[in-house]
């Protein structure tokens, strides 16, 4: 390793290698598409984001042998991570990650001695996709917009029963700051055991919305600001403090109503390869 190195590590890792780069970096996040619960990401990192720590002017850079967003400079502690897509493919996500305390790092390369101290923090992110992505035309999925009366619902938390593998699996998202929403559905295939062979299955949906403190902060701070961070992994108990269950009818592109039957929610019914759009109508 050269003098200069170990005069100016941030800036000698900045201009290097990723293995350069995590010898003084205290968080890496891998960015991939959220697929469901019970699959991994997709294989390919997602490049072109906007990444950024909120309170902190540090913008990451991209490395594309790796896949990686890397910030070299975060202040150690709970922060809180913001990403989102200026080409509107997949829907922004706010995170809170403990970046690791690395000084001791930095003072062994600026000392000419051996590095030692905690690794850095390497974060999985999984982004879902926006209705306006563009889907391959066999895609399972549905999609629609989340409506109390007349007004769009942004932030309302979604989660329908589908399958992986013939399992029970379960896909999650949020509506958008329009209130629009899209489900797809990997796991989805033909039933051929019977004959005919079945297309066509309901699926149990459950709808959330925020409560009214957090919906007055995504009116007035907008949609990724006032986000809840790590809101699909949220406890039960965290979750509830946020959003309220609600109950709805659904209604598909043609105007067909499915209300309530008994006092239960419809079921959403998902037709193999194509992509449905049924609106979400609250009930009083």
């Amino acid at each position: 390793m050269s003098l200069a190195a170990y005069e100016r590590p941030l800036e000698w890792a900045t201009r290097h290698s990723p293995e350069r780069i995590a010898a003084v970096g205290v968080l890496a996040l891998r960015i991939r598409r959220y697929l469901s619960e019970g699959a991994p990401p997709g294989l390919a990192p997602i490049a072109g984001l906007r990444v950024k720590a909120a309170g902190h002017p540090e913008r990451p850079g991209w490395h594309d042998s790796t896949g990686l967003y890397g910030f070299l400079r975060l202040p150690p502690g709970d922060t809180r991570i913001e990403v989102d897509d200026p080409a509107g493919r997949f829907q922004a996500q706010a995170l809170s990650v403990d970046v690791p305390d690395r000084s001791a790092v930095r003072e062994a390369l600026e000392a000419g001695t051996p590095p030692a101290g905690p690794a850095p923090r390497f974060l999985e992110v999984a982004l879902r996709p926006t209705p306006t992505m563009a889907l391959p035309p066999a895609t399972t999925a549905l999609w629609g917009v989340v409506r109390d009366g007349t007004r769009p619902v942004p932030g309302a938390l979604l989660a329908l029963s589908t399958v992986l593998s013939g399992l029970a699996d379960r896909v999650t998202g949020l509506s958008g700051p329009d209130g629009s929403y899209v489900l797809v559905l990997p796991g989805e295939a033909i039933d051929r055991s019977v004959n005919p062979p079945l297309r066509q299955f309901a699926r149990t949906l459950t709808v959330r919305v925020p409560r009214p403190p957090l919906a007055a902060a995504l009116s007035a701070e907008g949609f990724l600001a006032a986000q809840p961070a790590n809101v699909f992994s949220l406890t039960a108990a965290g979750r509830d403090a946020l959003f309220m269950p609600r109950d709805f009818q659904l209604r598909d592109s043609g105007g067909t109503l499915f209300p309530q039957v008994g006092g239960l929610n419809p079921s959403a019914s998902v037709s193999i390869g194509l992509q449905v759009r049924l609106d979400i109508e609250l009930l009083p």
